[in-house]
């Protein structure tokens, strides 16, 4: 574990343009996302952590995340918080984005013990609310889709983050698999424009009374036993072979206004 001020000093290490960039770049540069899946196009991946797993990304002084920023020639970094939880944040074009969860997935705490990449594992990516029907498709085709070509799990909750307009989507599976999945998802969202208000996650407001798909008391409930999220409150349910579990999902209309913890109902 890292001592806490080398987890201090990723502070001043983090990207600051971490607040809407994302909508920004969307904005400034529609027509080149919309042929992204062939193009050097940047992008901004948020993976939700637990808190617990910054030292390993951010490694010794800094090391690590030092590392992956000049290896790969990619804006990293893992602002700090005061709850359970981080923010990984990655900016690069997908290709990159992808190489660099491979290499982050194996020095998290819960799967350090495993050799290579052939081992389960789940991420939670952070969108906004308004681009979980790119990910949906109509009536549940595309992330149906999804779950069958890259042979992973796809969780998306339908509660917003706390105090913001983001919601986790939870991908479990072989890491190759999950990577190839969320590259995928990137290929989708980014072409779509971001509608409505949008406010990123600050962890520093977690909150334990609801399940938005963070570590909370809730996660603590499930045992932290792998792919835990989807099997809570029994939502989850046998899928077909290569381990595919179909599990619930919003319909289409739940998706184009959802409600936030913010007491707001966001149109999309």
């Amino acid at each position: 574990m890292e001592p806490e001020n080398d987890l201090q000093e990723e502070e001043t290490f983090s990207n600051k343009d971490s607040n809407g960039k994302r909508s920004a770049e969307d904005m400034d540069e529609d027509k080149p996302h919309k042929r992204s899946r062939n193009s050097d196009d940047m992008v901004e991946l948020r993976i939700l952590l637990q808190s617990k797993n910054a030292g390993a990304v951010i490694g010794k002084g800094g090391k690590n995340i030092k590392a992956l920023r000049t290896d790969y020639n990619a804006t990293v970094s893992v602002p700090d918080s005061s709850g359970p939880e981080r923010i990984l944040s990655i900016s690069a074009d997908i290709p990159t984005v992808a190489e660099i969860l491979l290499k982050v997935i194996p020095t998290l705490e819960e799967y350090q013990h495993h050799d290579g990449v052939d081992f389960d594992c789940e991420l939670r990516l952070l969108i906004h609310q308004s681009l979980a029907g790119s990910i949906i498709g109509v009536k549940g085709a595309k992330i149906k889709e999804l779950r069958e070509s890259t042979q992973t799990t796809i969780k998306l909750f339908q509660e917003c983050c706390p105090q913001s307009t983001d919601r986790v989507v939870l991908v479990g599976g072989k890491a190759e698999r999950v990577v190839e999945c969320i590259k995928t998802m990137l290929e989708l969202i980014v072409e779509a424009p971001i509608k409505g208000r949008a406010q990123q996650y600050d962890p520093n407001f977690y909150d334990e009374t609801y399940d938005y798909g963070g570590f909370g008391m809730m996660y603590e409930d499930r045992g932290r036993r792998p792919m835990g999220g989807f099997s809570s409150r029994g939502r989850g349910s046998g899928g077909g072979g290569g381990g595919v579990v179909l599990i619930e999902c919003p319909p289409a209309e739940v998706v184009a206004g959802t409600t936030c913890r913010t007491g707001e109902t966001m149109m999309t």
